[in-house]
Parts: structure tokens; C-alpha cells; sequence
């Protein structure tokens, strides 16, 4: 078992240091939870453990549920892997950010999903939606600083984490559930 803890900051005022008439706050990390990971694997592409082909045996293995919030989604192995498993049944959602929704790369890759009849959100607030994660099934959720792309595959430092646990798999969906529903940051993409 691994074990992973969890932090959020909190902003305590238990000190205030007074210079140039400036109050100055002292932020102190708590640990939220600690959560017991049962099955954590991670693939570094540098070190040519090909995360596409395990994100892509992680979409194959889902039999109900699929979703995700990606960044960057270009890699054509990648596309094709979710239409297959739209194909399969699996009830497919994705959320991506909408300045990369609109490069003639991403806007391909979304029209062939979306003449899959796969549902795709874009965020309408003002940052970024950076977020790199695909649920299998609220079972397996993966994680890292890996985009679906080709020079993330083959050019760029980056890590994909597959994290085989229900809990976290749970805790990953709600947070995409609270995403999907938000109408005031998410819209739909057209």
C-alpha cells in the first residue's frame, strides 16, 4: 500500500508582521486526509514507458463510464481509443480548455468525437482548464502532467500516473461531476 496525503492551504492569521505599513499573512499547509492508494503505476516518457499506450489500455479496459478532463487532446491513438469505446457503449464525456478547443489540431480531433455523439465541455471562465485526468469506470483514474498529444508522447518530459483505487477513482469523479454541472464556468463546445 502507498500511502498519500492530501493538502489544502489555509490562510491563518495567527501572525501579522507589520513592514512598510504592509500586513504580511502566514500561509501554513494542513493535511486534509490521508488517503491509502492501492494500486499506483506511473510511466515516464523519457524513459520511453509509452504513457499513450497505457492511457490507451486504461480507455480500453472501461465497460460503463468514461471521462475526461484534458488540456491538450490531439493523439489521433487517443481519439481513436475513445470513439471505440463510445462504440462499446461506454457513456463518454469530455472536458477540455477552450483556447486549445479552437487550434486546427484539437478542433479536428473534437469534430470526430462529436460526430460520435460524444459530449464535450469547454471551460468559459477566464484561466486555463489544465487539468490532465481520465476516470475508467470510478475505478481507475490517471493523473500527470501528460496532455493526449504527439509531442507529449514522444518530445516532451512528462508522466502519466494510473492510480487503480475506487476511492481516488471516486474522489476524481466527483470533482469532474462538480465540473460537468457547473454552468457558470463550463459550456458546452460547438
Amino acid at each position: 500500500m502507498l500511502g498519500a496525503t492530501g493538502c489544502s492551504t489555509e490562510r491563518i492569521k495567527a501572525t501579522t508582521k507589520r513592514h512598510n505599513n504592509t500586513a504580511q499573512q502566514v500561509q501554513q499547509v494542513q493535511p486534509v486526509e490521508q488517503v491509502q492508494a492501492g494500486n499506483l503505476q506511473y510511466y515516464f516518457t523519457k524513459a520511453n514507458q509509452h504513457p499513450d499506450e497505457q492511457l490507451i489500455k486504461v480507455i480500453n479496459s472501461s465497460k460503463s463510464t468514461l471521462d475526461i478532463a484534458i488540456y491538450s487532446l490531439t493523439k489521433k491513438s487517443i481519439v481513436n481509443a475513445i470513439i471505440q469505446a463510445k462504440d462499446r457503449k461506454v457513456d463518454v464525456r469530455i472536458m477540455t480548455d477552450k483556447i486549445e478547443s479552437k487550434s486546427k489540431s484539437e478542433s479536428k480531433e473534437l469534430a470526430l468525437l462529436q460526430k460520435d455523439n460524444i459530449p464535450i465541455k469547454i471551460n468559459s471562465h477566464p484561466g486555463l482548464l489544465h487539468i490532465k485526468m481520465t476516470i475508467a469506470d470510478k475505478n481507475i483514474a490517471t493523473t500527470g502532467s501528460y496532455n493526449y498529444t504527439e509531442n507529449a508522447s514522444t518530445k516532451n518530459d512528462e508522466i502519466l500516473v494510473i492510480i487503480n483505487d475506487s476511492k481516488v477513482a471516486q474522489d476524481f469523479d466527483n470533482e469532474f461531476e462538480n465540473m460537468w454541472n457547473d454552468t457558470k464556468d463550463y459550456e458546452d463546445y460547438n
